[in-house]
């Protein structure tokens, strides 16, 4: 098996929804369809004032992209500063079904820390109620690198 190869399936075990318990943290809707955004508990890491989490995002309906591929979910690494009260994600892996299993449609790569452009949320916004989740975490972590 080619290394590319085996680099991609590696990459998709990893971006999937298998054997993830995701927990559903927040949901919003508009006149055409509701978004609903999950965590992986287990995928929780806290480190100072940074909080990082594998989170997945699955829309009612189908979205199309600018080259009219669709796809229904993502799942994606979220990138938290508590202090600031904003969010940065990478890594996007866009699947087709809701449950985040089937072949993924489209991926980006995951890009480094320092590199991330972070948005402060607005209150009131799913954003920001993803911030107050993930901060929350911060002292309850099993994960706490700090």
């Amino acid at each position: 098996m080619p290394l590319k190869t085996l680099v991609a399936i590696l990459a998709l075990m990893g971006c999937s929804a298998q054997a993830v318990e995701w927990k559903l943290i927040s949901t919003s809707s508009d006149t055409a369809k509701t978004t609903y955004w999950y965590v992986d508990p287990e995928s929780i890491v806290v480190q100072s004032n940074w909080v990082q989490a594998r989170l997945r995002t699955v829309w009612s309906t189908m979205q199309y992209a600018s080259d009219n591929t669709g796809y229904q979910s993502s799942v994606y690494l979220n990138y938290v500063d508590c202090k600031r009260r904003a969010i940065a994600f990478t890594g996007n892996t866009y699947f087709t079904d809701a449950a985040s299993m089937g072949p993924p449609v489209h991926q980006e790569p995951e890009l480094p820390l320092s590199a991330l452009n972070f948005q402060a949320v607005k209150p009131g916004s799913a954003g920001e109620v993803r911030v107050n989740y993930l901060c929350r975490s911060n002292g309850s972590s099993s994960n706490n690198l700090t």
